[in-house]
């Protein structure tokens, strides 16, 4: 009986420190530039410019691949100099299937990398990244390796000082799994991302179920005597080298608030970064300046939604997004479509994922809650993916002569925008005649109405799902944290 009443109490206990823990876990302080916001910098005109990679199916009915963005990157790289820094999330050559990948990235960003290293031999290159890509600790990252081996700074991201999005499980890893650490020896269970990769141990499977990441994806580099920034959507990851994406490249001062969240993530993660040639000069007379704001985690929903409620009839929204299912945000689009604000959104239908099928949650439970409780004035379409994904996250909001646009790495999802991930976006504010304006209307357009015989998107119907089945699992999926997006 004594022995049952101990047990009870240590029970007991356990439980009261299970639920202490979990709430701790998701309202402790941020580290320090988590949830970070920039002065607003003005820059050139000419000094920013959007690309894109698509992927769609030609009027000859074969699937084509226009791609921009890893060009731009693989040059600013070779411009090099003195100083590259790179935070991407996904850095690797994994393989689910036997299918070759579109494009060698992971390996031809390495090989750049390095040949940096032996053409400059003063130049300082910082990478972070996740530990994704080393399997939270159980597997070797070879492309990490050659470069750390090369001399480059590699700095996994600490991710487990950021607030916990899914307390339930994550409570019960930091208490039973957590301090067992990890190890690259073979385990036994298979690889989760590379069907040729080595075996895991349980506790990368584990380790992964904390579904939290280091998501961002930005690049900066010297060209001589200026320094250009990349901000994107793309990873430089062989699976995903066929997916559609959209960035921004910025020359300028800009630089230096990306330098700044970087330093943060790096000191997170108990490392630093390089020392920066800080006498670059920068600065530029320009007749005509637009302005851009680097924006962070919880400020990106912040940005966003002020924007959207800021919109009056006659305003107009597009967006571009592989996952929509913020609570916020939807409520806030919502908003927008009473007051006859013109929305249109292109969507990835869910349900392809590195050689896996999925089931169309959230975009298509999203979906049909923002049609159907706007009464069809929020216009969706589907982008027609073909085993790649649609993976743009992109919002532009035009009131009048002015707009906006908010681009980056984070998804509309309570993951990505309340403080869980790191994400990096850029927000900036533009004359709407402007060349870079222009140019991202014309992107939206063309894969709206598929221009020139091209073949991007579908109609709503052809992926429209009303399961109720599906709306309540996408709903409890997100409010408790428990899943992948």
């Amino acid at each position: 009986m004594r022995y049952l009443l101990n047990m009870k109490k240590f029970l007991i206990l356990l439980f009261v420190i299970y639920c202490l823990l979990g709430v701790y876990q998701v309202t402790k302080k941020l580290p320090r530039g988590v949830n970070y916001t920039s002065e607003p910098i003005e820059v050139a005109e000419e000094d920013v410019k959007f690309l894109y990679d698509l992927t769609f199916e030609n009027s000859d009915g074969k699937i084509v691949s226009e791609q921009m963005i890893f060009k731009s990157i693989f040059n600013l790289i070779d411009n090099a100099q003195k100083y590259i820094l790179m935070d991407m999330f996904l850095f690797n050559s994994f393989s689910k299937d036997k299918e070759e990948p579109y494009k060698e990235l992971s390996g031809e960003l390495t090989a750049k990398l390095l040949e940096a290293r032996d053409r400059e031999k003063n130049i300082k290159i910082d990478v972070i990244t996740d530990p994704i890509n080393t399997i939270y600790g159980g597997d070797r990252a070879k492309e990490l390796d050659m470069l750390s081996g090369g001399g480059a700074n590699v700095i996994i991201t600490n991710i487990q000082n950021l607030r916990d999005s899914n307390p339930i499980y994550s409570s019960f890893w930091r208490i039973f799994v957590a301090w067992l650490g990890n190890s690259t020896r073979a385990g036994f269970i298979k690889h989760p991302f590379d069907g040729y990769g080595q075996r895991v141990s349980l506790r990368s499977y584990l380790s992964m179920l904390n579904f939290k990441a280091n998501h961002r994806k930005v690049i900066m580099a010297d060209a001589g005597e200026e320094m250009k920034s990349i901000i994107t959507s793309a990873n430089p990851h062989d699976g995903s080298s066929a997916h559609s994406n959209v960035a921004l490249s910025i020359n300028g001062d800009f630089w230096k608030e990306i330098y700044k969240s970087e330093l943060f993530t790096a000191n997170m993660s108990g490392n630093t970064l390089q020392e920066t040639p800080l006498g670059l000069k920068t600065e530029k007379e320009a007749t005509s300046t637009m302005v851009v704001r680097l924006i962070n985690e919880n400020q990106i929903e912040k940005s966003l939604i002020g924007l959207i409620d800021s919109t009056t009839k006659g305003d107009k929204i597009l967006i571009t997004m592989f996952y929509l299912s913020d609570r916020n945000i939807i409520k806030s689009l919502i908003r927008a479509s009473d007051r006859e604000v013109d929305i249109r959104i292109v969507l990835d239908p869910n349900k392809d994922a590195f050689g896996y099928k999925k089931n169309g949650i959230p975009n298509r439970s999203v979906a049909y809650e923002l049609t159907k409780k706007s009464n069809k004035k929020i216009q969706i379409r589907w982008y027609d993916t073909h085993g790649e994904q649609f993976h743009s996250k992109l919002t532009m909001i035009t009131k009048g002569k002015e707009s906006f646009v908010v681009l980056g790495s984070a998804n509309l999802t309570r993951r990505n925008l309340e403080n869980y991930n790191l994400e990096t976006d850029v927000e900036l504010q533009a004359n709407s005649n402007s060349v870079v304006i222009q140019d991202i209307n014309n992107y939206f357009e063309k894969i709206w109405y598929n221009k020139d015989g091209k073949y991007y998107t579908v109609s709503y119907p052809i992926y429209k799902d009303e399961s109720v089945f599906k709306i309540i699992m996408y709903r409890l999926q997100e409010f408790s944290g428990f899943c992948n997006f």
